[in-house]
């Protein structure tokens, strides 16, 4: 199993954007540098009225399966 860290930094205009079909994932860069791209759904349950903010931990299985992500801060 691997994880990583992510830096999430995406606005509610921005996610309102990508939400309502103009994208459906989120690409951003761990904090070792890798760039990862993940379905934007899989941060809907981190939305606020600011967007989505923090420091996430994302899992994957062996065939690089997303398994969970985890707001650590």
């Amino acid at each position: 199993m691997a994880k990583i860290v992510l830096n999430v930094a995406l606005s509610a205009f921005k996610y309102e954007a990508m939400y309502t079909g103009a994208a459906k994932n989120l690409v951003a860069s761990s904090l070792d540098g890798r760039k990862v791209q993940l379905p934007l759904s899989a941060f809907q349950r981190f939305v606020t009225h600011q967007g989505i903010y923090g420091f996430f931990e994302v899992e994957f299985d062996d065939m690089n399966k997303l398994i969970a992500v985890t707001r650590i801060r």
